[in-house]
């Protein structure tokens, strides 16, 4: 599924000096002129606008700490069943 497409846009570039025309459509700030310019640019459908605002939101520390601490603890439980039961078969093996 795409979340957008790849168009042409026009936008404006700093150059050394700009026409009349050029300045109607690009203005210059203080002494910098601007000329417009065709370019390729990936545009997004405005539709997929809430899945970038969620991916690029602010970072949940208290979730993300939650999550690490589950799996943390699950490490470790996980590492003490298997050293129980190795202490199990050990003794078992041995007679």
């Amino acid at each position: 599924m795409a979340n957008g497409s790849l168009q042409t846009v026009v936008i404006c570039s700093p150059a050394t000096t700009a026409n009349a025309t050029q300045q109607a459509v690009c203005p210059k700030i203080g002494t910098q002129f601007y000329v417009p310019t065709k370019v390729q640019a990936y545009l997004l459908d405005p539709s997929q606008q809430s899945k970038f605002d969620a991916a690029f939101g602010p970072f949940d520390y208290a979730y993300a700490s939650a999550i690490w601490t589950f799996a943390f603890s699950t490490v470790v439980g996980l590492y003490f069943v298997s050293h129980g039961i190795g202490q199990v078969l050990g003794i078992v093996r041995r007679g």
